[in-house]
């Protein structure tokens, strides 16, 4: 499974229909489970971005495939970073 983390920011749309947020967290989850992935923890923040996801998908496609369907919600705004352990990017330096 590859990780991802997902930073979220409500539309102003999103904003205007906040009280709709757990309705929309269940969708989301439906399309990560649709390709296979799985939706870790979901925190709320402040600063720039709202919402911050830890997402883990089995392959790449998987992870374009569910996050274009988060992006039709137009609720949301979604920056998507492939995150990997500390341990392998040390690793990886050697």
């Amino acid at each position: 499974m590859f990780t991802y983390v997902a930073l979220l920011k409500l539309t102003p749309e999103g904003r205007e229909t906040l009280k709709e947020a757990p309705k929309y967290l269940e969708k989301i989850k439906g399309f990560v489970e649709a390709e296979k992935g799985e939706l870790g923890e979901v925190f709320a923040m402040m600063g720039p971005w709202d919402f911050i996801a830890i997402v883990k998908y089995p392959t790449v496609e998987a992870a374009f495939k569910a996050h274009a369907k988060v992006a039709s919600l137009e609720v949301i705004e979604v920056e998507t970073f492939p995150v990997e352990s500390v341990e392998l990017f040390m690793k990886a330096l050697v």
